[in-house]
């Protein structure tokens, strides 16, 4: 390689280097080949001025070499000379024809080599997706733009020939189908596939390729690529969809002209009639396309009419009125009759030209008749038109009136910009919207961020203490209550499933933390608008409040009444054993301590006395059974449902509570035999209890009830995550009147285990090791009863 900053040397250099050989090979004569040396004079005329400076150095210098021959040979003889000048001569030919050789070389591989530099780039800027296969269809050359469209490295895909992975499963078949017989065939392929992009989903892109014998090695070789046309093909179905739709229209329409009594015809902005209905046939007994190809419907009108129909049809074209005329028609018995014919001219809404008329002609034979059936029928429908745009009226002064009346609130709330989200949902196929919302956080997000309050009543914002209707519209949707996600929620799956109304209860959070309870229902208007109307709760809620407190004061007094007569009847039951006992103990005292002891006597009294222990255990004991309250009557209980019911009753003091109550029931449980009103009150004092033992403070505070099934029968269990049991008086809790309350009175869960028992059933306490208490037992199912 040459150094381009002294390059300009070479080509002096190169003179005075042959001009020093010519000197030193004239003066040594033939005894030393001199001459071999202009084979450096070569390279350097060649760096120094190119090929230009060898082709015309590489003969001077031959020249030179016979001349020198020439003059250092002692005895003239030119053919000697120029032979032993021949031999330097062909060297220095020789490699001046190498050494541009190699020039040529070198420039022609530099030139391919940014040429294909050029093609590579051309290649992968092509918007498109190119490939260059063999003859077996396998792909060797895959540009950029495919790891671009695909998210795949090109490299890879081709060492493991994976490039079909990204073809749809349903269009494999198809692409395997076209392409092994376009190579059999050598033929062009054409073929519309959905192609997986970077992101995972699927667009429709146009495959082909076709076959190209290459110049260099003879055989069938295949250039083809993928085009993006999802745009086009959703476009076409579309429009075929539309087509479709447009087809049906016109055969619904063609029906309908059908089925209409009267002559109905279409005609051209020219006055060229193109369509007649059914009627035409019915009427004339000429076949309609007859009188449509020959424009024949003219001979059937009466020859006396012909005439002034023409003017005033000539003149409806001129001015494009409507023509109301009467004209006389043939009918097929040769009969004519009087018809009523009528035309319009339609025009275009953007230039105002004329497009075609539509016209109509009514039998009018027996005019009085008919035209009083006219006159009929007009007057009903201005009637009916009237009638209807009243009650529209009507219809939006009530809703008006009804929004802003003030005893009622309303709201309304605007799910537009939610309303497309759903719809891309929906038409990935999701069927559980609730479980994609959790999979997917960010999406619900966004339909929540794009949920509105667009309208509020007065009556709405004083309950919620607002003075500004605009400050309550303008707060976050969800902000507004206390499950205000879980309530938008509920209408986004409204929405998604179709359904028109949802109703339920929450608890609205007004202007400085107001809480409102209140029962809401939500239906479903046009432009994807819902209008809320709620119902204040409070009233009732505080009613309900004051009813259970009164059950609750008159369940106390009942069981104080109970525990009274109880004890009354232990008192009289036990009154003369005791005495009995008093009186034998004290003879028994007097035998013992006299003078001399009467130990018979003594040991006697001890009998009675024992026999009496014996009478005072069983009295307690009858009593202890009679604690029990009797049976009722069994029945068939599905306690799934009775449980969804009991938790729903529980509902508000467990909120009361601050805490959350969930119900896990296993689907298809079996019925159990059972006193339902025994089964719920059991329920009930678990999950009172449950919720009153988290009342320390305990966080979080959540009552699970879980209900499945086992290979004993139907396992039940109640569990809280309050501060547990204390282990001392885990064995006493079921003993009656022990109670850990400062209001209890130990009952509760005597009566809890005697219903559990007699359900044939045993009800357990034990401790859960992370904290809480589980209360459970497990009773037979109806088939293992039977």
């Amino acid at each position: 390689m040459t150094d381009r900053k002294y390059s300009y040397l070479w080509l002096p250099g190169a003179f005075f280097m042959a001009w020093a050989v010519f000197l030193l090979d004239r003066g040594v004569g033939h005894d030393l080949p001199v001459s071999i040396l202009y084979l450096f004079v070569i390279p350097a005329a060649l760096a120094g001025g190119g090929e230009i400076a060898v082709l015309v150095g590489a003969p001077a210098c031959m020249a030179l070499a016979f001349a020198a021959r020439l003059l250092a040979q002692a005895d003239p003889a030119p053919l000697a000379a120029a032979a032993q000048a021949l031999l330097p001569c062909i060297a220095i030919g020789v490699v001046a024809f190498l050494l541009l050789s190699q020039r040529r070389l070198r420039a022609a591989s530099g030139e391919a080599d940014r040429r294909r530099a050029e093609i590579e780039h051309f290649l992968n800027s092509v918007p498109f997706v190119l490939w260059r296969s063999n003859p077996r269809g396998e792909i060797e050359y895959l540009n950029e733009h495919w790891t671009h469209v695909t998210g795949l490295d090109r490299s890879s895909v081709l060492a493991n020939a994976r490039y079909n992975d990204v073809v749809h499963p349903d269009d494999l078949a198809a692409l395997h189908a076209a392409v092994p017989l376009a190579i059999a065939t050598q033929t062009l392929t054409n073929l519309e596939i959905r192609v997986r992009q970077a992101d995972g989903s699927y667009r429709w892109m146009q495959i082909y390729d076709k076959p190209v014998r290459s110049p260099i090695t003879g055989e069938i070789e295949r250039f083809g690529g993928l085009s993006d046309i999802h745009q086009e093909v959703t476009a076409k179905e579309e429009l075929q969809k539309v087509r479709h739709e447009l087809e049906e229209s016109q055969r619904e329409l063609t029906v309908f002209a059908d089925s209409v009594p009267q002559l109905l015809w279409r005609s051209t902005a020219e006055g060229k009639w193109d369509f007649l209905n059914q009627r035409f046939t019915e009427i004339t007994g000429v076949e309609r396309e007859d009188g449509i190809a020959g424009q024949t419907w003219r001979e059937c009108v009466h020859p006396e009419d012909i005439g002034p129909l023409r003017e005033v049809l000539t003149r409806s074209l001129e001015t494009g009125e409507d023509i109301a005329c009467q004209v006389r028609l043939r009918h097929k018995d040769g009969s004519y009759h009087w018809m009523s014919m009528a035309r319009r001219a339609v025009r275009s809404a953007e230039t105002g030209e004329i497009l075609r008329f539509y016209g109509g002609a009514t039998d009018i034979h027996n005019e009085v008749l008919a035209q009083q059936r006219v006159n009929d029928l007009m007057a009903n429908l201005e009637r009916r038109v009237a009638e209807r745009t009243a009650e529209l009226l009507r219809t939006e002064a009530r809703y008006s009136s009804l929004f802003d009346v003030g005893g009622i609130s309303f709201a309304e709330m605007d799910f537009s910009l939610a309303k497309p989200v759903l719809d891309r949902i929906k038409a990935q196929g999701v069927q559980d919207l609730q479980a994609y919302f959790d999979e997917n956080p960010q999406v619900l997000e966004q339909c929540l961020s794009n949920i509105r309050t667009t309208r509020v009543n007065r009556a709405l914002a004083q309950m919620m203490g607002y003075a500004d209707l605009a400050e309550l519209a303008a707060n976050p949707p969800a902000r507004n209550a206390e499950d205000g996600r879980d309530v938008l929620i509920s209408q986004l799956e409204m929405i998604y499933y179709d359904q028109e109304h949802i109703s339920g209860q929450t608890v609205l959070i007004g202007k400085d933390s107001r809480r409102i309870p209140v029962h809401f229902n939500v239906n479903r208007l046009s432009d994807d608008l819902h209008l809320s109307n709620l119902v204040d709760l409070s009233e009732q809620q505080r009613i309900e409040e004051m009813r259970r407190a009164a059950q609750d004061e008159l369940a106390r007094a009942n069981r104080i009444a109970t525990v009274g007569a109880y004890s009354a009847t232990i008192a009289h039951e036990l009154n003369q054993p005791i005495a009995s006992m008093a009186m034998d103990v004290q003879t028994t005292m007097r035998w013992l301590t006299g003078e001399t002891p009467n130990l018979e006597a003594a040991i006697r009294g001890i009998e009675r006395l024992t026999r009496t222990v014996h009478r005072v255990q069983a009295i307690v004991e009858h009593t202890r059974e009679s604690l029990a309250p009797r049976r009722r009557e069994l029945r068939r209980v599905d306690i799934s449902a009775l449980a969804r019911a009991t938790c729903g009753l529980l509902e508000s003091e467990v909120r009361r509570a601050e805490a959350q109550l969930v119900l896990n029931c296993d689907p298809d449980l079996a019925l159990v035999l059972a006193d339902p009103v025994e089964f719920q009150q059991v329920l009930v004092n678990l999950i009172t209890n449950a919720a009153e033992a988290m009342l320390a403070g305990t966080d979080p505070r959540k009552i699970t009830v879980e209900i499945s099934n086992a290979s004993e029968g139907i396992a039940v269990s109640v569990r809280d995550t309050g501060p547990g049991i204390a282990d001392d008086i885990l064995d006493k809790l079921f003993e009656p009147f022990f109670t850990t309350k400062a209001t209890g009175m130990g009952m509760g869960l005597q009566v809890c285990r005697n219903a559990v028992q007699g359900m044939g059933g045993n009800l357990r306490v034990r401790n859960e090791p992370g904290g809480g208490a589980v209360f459970s037992f497990t009773v037979p199912g109806i088939a293992a009863l039977d």
